[in-house]
């Protein structure tokens, strides 16, 4: 057999078993440089296997086969440490973790990456969003009523979001061609409104704040609190006029706030992480870090209330213990102090939410949107005008003002 046949992907040639049984062989040497082979009963399965081949890796599609014989955990726990030294964030990770361990892996684990088509994917999805037994714990209604649902929209896409990247890191590592969970059909997260306060409902919720506190029972065991009920109406005030998330507010430290210049630096998160605690990170959710202005003069007579006499190294806002506040002990007097506001489904995050509308409703244009992304720091402005054009209606009667003044005869 004359080995220059070797020299060229996707040659065909006479085996040694020429004559008896699969007569016809493809060999081929795929992107690293492995020779590869596989026989055939015909003549035309050869060539169509060999076209195939020469194709796949002319595009730089093709994958080893017995590399796709690999698991899905196996690839999927692969992936998760490229997460890990990508230093993302401890709270991501978990939410990745998470998935994986209650979702995905039970169904996937143990399946090779070569039987996971895109039609099994689909259905499966389809399966999540629509069937009861999707779900690890029923979900009730208002009146306790078992409600014959699925998973939830949004976490649908999320577990989407998890198998796609896992498959990419597959087709990127050669361990398949292509991403099969590509181009699924996913449910759609309600299209509705965001809950945001007003002014005065802000200025409710904060005075609230002050008798909710002074109402939740010392028990005699644990320390007292070394923010006071006036300190923690202070912080509602923060934020909603700084739009800050809860895990931003939280590692805040007194030397952090400039009275004189209205500003706040933000550089630092803390986030509670299933089975590791509370952890602080020199970082934010979006890396953005800077400083954040205190939008109004009532807060910063607060804010400086709050930091007189301090040392500048002491949590701006600290927990019984003096380290950090933490969400559960701030959310057991913020919940009476929402209950006596009267607006159900207000949380830490609704006052961020808040900062951003009632930002934009004192400049509603698309000025306001460029301020609103930089108060609330969101990488893309496309990300503030998806969540708050509904507050641009204005827009519409300045244009409509304007072309009326551009297109009037002249007298």
């Amino acid at each position: 057999m004359d080995r220059t046949h070797y020299k060229k992907t996707g040659t065909m040639v006479c085996s040694t078993r020429h004559g008896m049984g699969k007569r016809w062989r493809v060999d081929w040497v795929d992107n690293d440089g492995k020779r590869c082979t596989r026989a055939f009963d015909n003549k035309a399965d050869a060539q169509k296997h060999r076209d195939g081949i020469t194709t796949q890796i002319g595009t730089g599609t093709y994958a080893d086969p017995q590399r796709s014989a690999v698991t899905f955990g196996t690839v999927a726990e692969a992936w998760l440490k490229t997460k890990e030294a990508a230093n993302k964030a401890p709270k991501t990770i978990a939410g990745y973790e998470g998935l994986l361990e209650v979702v995905i892996l039970p169904k996937w684990e143990s399946y090779p990456l070569k039987d996971i088509d895109h039609e099994r994917l689909q259905t499966w999805f389809a399966w999540l969003s629509t069937d009861p037994a999707a779900r690890k714990h029923p979900k009730r209604d208002k009146d306790g009523k078992v409600v014959q649902t699925g998973l939830s929209p949004a976490r649908v896409i999320q577990t989407h979001n998890v198998v796609s990247q896992v498959f990419g890191y597959a087709v990127r590592t050669k361990y398949v061609a292509v991403n099969p969970a590509d181009h699924i059909e996913l449910p759609s997260k309600p299209d509705g409104k965001k809950l945001a306060l007003t002014h005065e409902q802000v200025r409710v919720l904060a005075d609230a704040m002050v008798g909710a506190a002074a109402a939740v029972r010392q028990r005699s065991d644990t320390a007292p609190a070394k923010t006071s009920p006036e300190g923690l109406a202070t912080m509602v005030l923060t934020l909603a006029y700084t739009a800050l998330r809860y895990s931003e507010i939280a590692p805040l430290r007194v030397g952090d706030v400039d009275i004189e210049a209205r500003r706040i630096m933000i550089s630092k998160s803390r986030t509670q992480v299933r089975g590791r605690g509370h952890i602080e990170r020199d970082d934010t959710k979006n890396h953005l870090k800077g400083t954040v202005p205190i939008l109004t003069t009532e807060l910063a007579d607060a804010l400086a209330l709050v930091v007189e006499g301090r040392d500048p190294s002491e949590y701006l806002f600290p927990g019984p213990d003096g380290g950090a506040m933490t969400e559960g002990w701030f959310m057991t007097r913020f919940s009476k102090a929402v209950k006596a506001l009267g607006v159900p489904g207000v949380t830490p995050h609704t006052l961020r939410h808040s900062g951003g509308s009632l930002a934009i409703g004192e400049t509603p244009s698309a000025t306001g949107v460029l301020l609103a992304q930089k108060l609330l720091r969101h990488r893309n402005v496309t990300t503030t005008a998806n969540v708050y054009s509904h507050l641009l209606d204005g827009d519409w009667e300045k244009l409509a003002a304007a072309m009326d003044k551009a297109t009037a005869p002249t007298t």
